[in-house]
């Protein structure tokens, strides 16, 4: 779980940051203001997870949880899993842009058509 959290915090080396990165890389020519706000939301998110870790891994226990079974192997195998595509896809962030990199160029193809489209009023919009 802590594993996915800084995940999700764009910390280098894991699967988020590379999303992140190429969107704020992308988007930082063209929406400086916008893409300003994003990086301090989610540097805002990265904080409030940090609380979460805190208040669920490191608080106090209620007097149900300690009365739990242990954790068996067998339910640890969906998070060893997800923590080695996590690890993996954050260091070699290839094996996923390879997947999606012939949509991605077909729908920038398109992105011409339809703003040309768009300026000679050929897109008509059903009521």
């Amino acid at each position: 779980m802590i594993l996915a959290v800084m995940a999700s915090s764009g910390i280098p080396g894991l699967v988020g940051f590379i999303s992140e990165f190429i969107v704020f890389r992308g988007s930082i020519a063209v929406f400086p203001v916008q893409t300003l706000l994003c990086m301090i939301g989610t540097g805002l998110t990265s904080v409030y997870f940090l609380i979460l870790i805190n208040r669920v891994f490191f608080g106090r226990l209620s007097d149900w949880v300690v009365n739990l079974p242990p954790v068996q192997w067998r339910d640890r195998i969906p998070a060893i899993a997800l923590a080695i595509i996590i690890t993996i896809l954050g260091i070699q962030p290839s094996l996923m842009i390879n997947l999606s990199e012939s949509t991605t160029t077909a729908l920038v193809s398109l992105s011409a058509t339809v703003a040309k489209a768009s300026q000679t009023n050929q897109f008509k919009i059903l009521k």
